[in-house]
Parts: structure tokens; C-alpha cells; sequence
């Protein structure tokens, strides 16, 4: 599912090894680029300032910078975030209220990944 011709350009913030490198896996497997895998907020904010990214999945829950904030500083940047969370209480994200444009479970299947990044990309070009 190329956008525009071009592979779609994937940043992974997961504080979880095992599950951050499953995540890299599946995308890759859909055909999209994972420009950087990290495992914290602030990793993930300094790897967008760096390169072109398209989209984000951020975990909810991280170290130091967590995924609420880190989704603020990247989406100002223009990135699409879609949160990524195993917590019970992450449906209560207000979607409307926060720089998140699509919310995944843990653990998640390769269709609402698919799902969430269509619905990223779609929400960027809305935007330009």
C-alpha cells in the first residue's frame, strides 16, 4: 500500500522490545518503510525532527517523554500519530481533543494497522 508511489515512511515509539520489534515486523511485512523503532517518547520526537516521516505509532505508556506528549510535539510537525495502547482506560483518549488521529489495542492485528495508517495518511492529505 504505497502512498503516492512511495513506501510509506513508519516511526515505532515501544518501550516493550518484544513487542516493538513484532510491530516492525508486521509493517514491514505490509510493505511499509519503519524509518526508526524506539524505545521512549524523546527518542521518537528527536528521530521525526531528523527524518521524513509519515506516520507515527506511539505507545501510550513510555518513558520519559510519554505518548500524549510526544503525540503533541510530533503531530505539530505534521505527523499523523496513531497511539498505540494494551491499557483498558486508553478508549477514554478524547480522539478530538488530542493530536491522535487513530487508537489501536494491544495486542493488535495486522488489519487495524492497515486500517490506522489509511486513515493517517488520509487525515494528512486532508490537511495540506
Amino acid at each position: 500500500m504505497a502512498h503516492d508511489g512511495q513506501q510509506i515512511r513508519i516511526a515505532v515509539a515501544e518501550d516493550e522490545p518484544d513487542v516493538r520489534s513484532t510491530f516492525v515486523k508486521i509493517l514491514e511485512l505490509l510493505g511499509h518503510k519503519v524509518v526508526c523503532a524506539v524505545g521512549n517518547g524523546e527518542e521518537l520526537v528527536e528521530q521525526c525532527i531528523q527524518q521524513e516521516v509519515d506516520v507515527a505509532f506511539v505507545d501510550l505508556d513510555m518513558p520519559i517523554i510519554d505518548g500524549l506528549a510526544a503525540a503533541e510535539i510530533i503531530s505539530e510537525k505534521g505527523i499523523p500519530v496513531i497511539l498505540v495502547s494494551g491499557h483498558p482506560d486508553a478508549r477514554q483518549v478524547v480522539l478530538e481533543q488530542e493530536p491522535v488521529v487513530a487508537r489501536i489495542t494491544k495486542p493488535a492485528r495486522t488489519e487495524d494497522l492497515q486500517r490506522a495508517i489509511q486513515t493517517a495518511i488520509a487525515s494528512k492529505s486532508r490537511a495540506t
